[in-house]
């Protein structure tokens, strides 16, 4: 039975999931011209989107196992447990979010590449604090729809976040990619 429901719950999420990594593409198709005018930026790409992906997969999951342990539930979501899992999840996007970008930088000279360390670190800096943001709503009103709906979290937050977060990401960095770039270069 228990098969069934996960299929149930996840099955048409994935489909979806599959459908967003096409727009995450699509995305990065369209950032082609900014590669060319900020060196470093294509180096940058995977490392933040695994770094979304995984802060934000790890908070759903933490926020999964709270409900599951009883430490949250649907009457009692906004509560010390989820602003510290908050917390600590931004604390590490602004941390890891100046790591890749530093990283990034590094590796680009490493690879004969000569970007302007502060753009290639600010454009990062400002992907990765703005995507956190989303992120973080984002994955708050997942669980507070999956608890309501009564599903499983950890059938829906894990692909949920995955996806939404690769999207999201390659938005914020093209956005702030445009944006530093334009005030800068």
């Amino acid at each position: 039975m228990y098969a069934k429901e996960m299929v149930k719950q996840s099955l048409p999420l994935i489909i979806m999931c599959g459908l967003g990594a096409i727009v995450a593409g699509s995305t990065l198709g369209l950032m082609t011209n900014l590669f060319e005018e900020i060196p470093g930026l294509l180096v940058v790409i995977p490392a933040i989107i695994a770094m979304r992906g995984n802060i934000s997969t790890a908070l759903g999951s933490r926020l999964g196992s709270a409900y599951h342990l009883g430490v949250i539930n649907k009457d009692n979501l906004y509560n010390d447990d989820l602003k510290q899992n908050i917390l600590g999840s931004l604390i590490l996007s602004v941390t890891m979010s100046f790591l890749i970008g530093f990283l990034a930088y590094i590796t680009s000279i490493f690879m004969g590449v000569k970007p302007d360390a502060i753009l290639l670190i600010l454009i990062v800096l400002i992907a990765g604090i703005l995507s956190a943001f989303i992120l973080t709503l984002l994955t708050i009103i997942i669980i507070f729809f999956v608890f309501k709906r009564g599903w499983d979290p950890d059938n829906i937050t894990g692909p949920a976040l995955a996806t939404f977060g690769d999207i999201i990401t390659m938005a914020c960095i093209f956005g702030s990619a445009i944006f530093v770039g334009g005030i800068l270069l």
